[in-house]
């Protein structure tokens, strides 16, 4: 079967694909309106629908290359056996010589590894017998310097204890003395703080003595105030008072006009009298 043959299945397929491209160049779709989304969506799944016949395509197609393949690789399988088993046959011996020169290559190897570890051992006791003398010399040398360091210490902790006892007895004395001079300026300043205190509270007196002027000041004008508002108050009501009966008398007096233009005019006086004290019912004047 020759390749061009073999591929013929897919001659259908072309000629759609041809097909479907020059159709697809010439289309435009407006995916914004819910219409034009709706008939993008159903051109995209009939190019899925040409996809998925392709796909069945590739998958016979490939059936019959793959049972080829696997024929060819029995065909070769079986010829083959026949050299293996003759190369197999063959190497028997080559492989003993082989295996031999591996044997000693490894002795050799071996043997140089057993020495070089000897070599190592035997530099390593040395270097431990030589670290051991020199720990030796130099915890001798240490246990010297210790003590000459502890005479030394002595020493020194002799001479800061006279220097201590000496600072202290200075200390004592420095500090009895600022003692003496912190009480006398103590009493000064307590003297001091009296005579302020006593100061203080004489012009405190005095601040609260005008502060209570002032406040009897304060409400006495308060009180004159709080008179002319209450006068001024009821003054406010009796005007108001007047003149609330002023304006009654006068809408009053305008009804008795209107009323006499067709009535009595002691007629029209009863009726509204009568209308003021509420005698006729659901009739009111409104002032």
């Amino acid at each position: 079967m020759s390749d061009e043959m073999s591929l013929t299945i897919f001659d259908p397929i072309a000629a759609l694909t041809v097909e479907v491209q020059e159709k697809d160049a010439t289309l435009v779709f407006d995916h914004t309106t819910p219409e034009g989304e709706k008939e993008l969506r159903s051109y995209v799944h009939t190019i899925r629908g040409h996809r998925s016949s392709l796909e069945k395509v590739r998958v016979i197609a490939k059936e019959d290359a793959l049972k080829y393949g696997r024929a060819v690789d029995a065909k070769a399988k079986e010829l083959k056996a026949p050299f293996d088993k003759i190369i197999a046959e063959r190497m028997k011996p080559l492989d003993e010589i082989e295996d031999a020169k591996r044997k000693a290559a490894e002795a050799v190897v071996e043997a140089e590894r057993v020495a070089k570890e000897k070599a190592e051992q035997e530099r390593l006791a040395d270097l431990e017998r030589r670290e051991k003398e020199a720990a030796a010399k130099e915890a001798e040398l240490k246990a010297k310097q210790d003590e000459a360091n502890l005479r030394e210490l002595n020493r020194l902790a002799d001479i800061q204890h006279e220097a201590d006892k000496a600072a202290a007895v200075k200390a004592a004395q420095e500090q009895a003395e600022r003692e003496k001079v912190e009480l006398a300026a103590k009493a000064e300043q307590d003297k001091k703080d009296a005579l302020a205190a006593a100061d203080a509270a004489k012009q405190a007196a005095v601040e609260a003595e005008q502060a209570k002027a002032i406040q009897v000041e304060i409400d006495r004008e308060r009180k004159i105030q709080a008179e002319k508002a209450e006068k001024q108050r009821l003054a406010d009501v009796e005007a108001r008072h007047v003149a609330n009966v002023n304006h009654r008398k006068d809408v009053e007096h305008a009804i008795v006009r209107y009323f006499t233009g067709w009535l009595d005019e002691e007629i029209a006086k009863k009726i509204v009298a009568n209308l003021t004290s509420g005698h006729v019912p659901y009739v009111t004047i409104n002032y």
